[in-house]
């Protein structure tokens, strides 16, 4: 991994942020992603994860981080590597990459949620909770919330959750 060592994180003037005492951001090391990446993480914060007090939790908006990652893509005039179809008009071709987008962050949710089901099934068990949050037809929806029963039945067969503590 190419180490940045530079953190957008610290220029900014967090002391006026009404949420800098509870900012998860300052919890994720920055420093090791480029500033690209950096910058859209530390932008989105406002529309797309809000803090509930009541649970001392942050909590995300899945379709909103989807819009944003299309609008990036957008704002920044990118081309979709590999999705160039030579018949489309230009803005054909760029709801065609939109569309592509959209579908390979389902993709990867999906690649995250089986990567994770083994070692860690709670983890897996949110993946497919985005997934089913974001799916596009009935189908995929059972067979998310399907993938989630099998993923709990293997945290029940194993008797315990992380805590060690067991389960009823």
């Amino acid at each position: 991994m190419n180490y940045n060592q530079r953190s957008l994180l610290k220029y900014l003037n967090c002391n006026e942020c009404l949420s800098r005492h509870i900012c998860f951001l300052w919890r994720i090391s920055l420093d090791y992603y480029p500033e690209n990446v950096q910058y859209f993480v530390i932008s989105m914060p406002q529309p797309a994860f809000k803090y509930k007090p009541q649970t001392k939790q942050w909590h995300a908006d899945y379709q909103e981080i989807q819009k944003q990652i299309v609008q990036y893509y957008d704002v920044h005039n990118c081309e979709l590597l590999g999705n160039n179809i030579r018949v489309l008009t230009n803005i054909a071709q760029r709801e065609s990459d939109r569309q592509k987008i959209r579908e390979l962050f389902k993709q990867y949710l999906d690649m995250a949620a089986r990567a994770t089901e083994e070692k860690n099934p709670e983890l897996s068990i949110m993946f497919d909770g985005i997934g089913l949050v974001l799916a596009d037809d009935y189908l995929k929806a059972v067979g998310k919330i399907f993938s989630m029963f099998k993923t709990s039945e293997k945290i029940i067969i194993n008797g315990t959750n992380r805590c060690g503590l067991e389960l009823p």
